[in-house]
């Protein structure tokens, strides 16, 4: 009897081990095939440029009193100029007027969140809404990335191009994001109008093509409701022909 109980089982098992393989295969016959799009040449060319450019991306913050209050004001920046021949390596990085307001010196995280000391070389008391441009030395030890300085050609129409940034928001918990893709909706008086997404610690961010990576401004405004959110991603940065005008005396 028990040998018949033993066999009685031994056929279950083969039995429920058997419907489960058949169920396996009724699945796999009826599941989907799915694929991942293949990446573009130039999407390949956008992923492969975003290291080096986030290696030259900074947070840039800025303990100030302003009135009867002490605030940080916190943002990024993008460094332009490396001079060599110390110990250290002297970096020049852009950021905005309103982050290094009323300091000589702030402290500056790069990308492996290290965090250094650097001067203001060009603080202004008031400025222009096209003049919104600082610059900032600092030393380092460190390899960082330096993204090249040049002029666009008067003719080169930047409507319709898809852009990026790579900035710091929030905190330094989210160094060197890059933002979404999004289209340049015009430029205004030394002023490009764009749709990337932008918020609190991402003034003073670099602004750059998507087809090339090259820097063609600087964000300074960006738009929110009272609540502080954005309220349409229309965002302004200053053209690079007018950042280079600024501050091309202190490089």
């Amino acid at each position: 009897m028990k040998k018949i109980l033993n066999i009685l089982l031994l056929l279950v098992l083969i039995f429920t081990l058997s419907s489960c393989t058949a169920l396996e295969a009724y699945v796999d016959n009826i599941r989907p095939t799915t694929y991942a799009p293949a990446l573009t040449e130039s999407e390949a060319g956008f992923i492969e440029m975003l290291p080096d450019l986030k290696r030259a991306g900074i947070s840039v913050n800025n303990p100030t009193i302003l009135g009867d209050e002490t605030q940080t004001r916190k943002g990024s920046g993008v460094i332009i100029k490396k001079e060599t021949g110390g110990l250290n390596t002297v970096y020049y990085a852009l950021t905005t007027q309103w982050v290094v307001e009323n300091s000589l010196t702030v402290t500056i995280f790069t990308d492996n969140g290290t965090s250094i000391s650097g001067q203001v070389l060009n603080s202004k008391i008031s400025y222009e809404a096209d003049e919104d441009i600082a610059l900032i030395r600092f030393s380092s030890s460190e390899d960082l990335h330096v993204v090249e300085l040049k002029r666009i050609d008067e003719g080169v129409s930047l409507d319709n191009l898809t852009i990026f940034s790579i900035a710091t928001p929030i905190s330094t918990a989210y160094l060197n994001f890059v933002t979404n893709p999004a289209l340049i909706m015009g430029v205004y008086d030394n002023r490009i109008v764009h749709g990337t997404n932008l918020n609190f610690g991402t003034l003073g961010s670099p602004l750059y093509l998507k087809s090339t990576g090259e820097l063609i401004g600087i964000n300074v405004k960006y738009s929110f409701t009272a609540g502080g959110r954005p309220e349409v991603l229309i965002n302004e940065a200053i053209h690079i022909n007018r950042v280079i005008d600024l501050v091309e005396g202190y490089l």
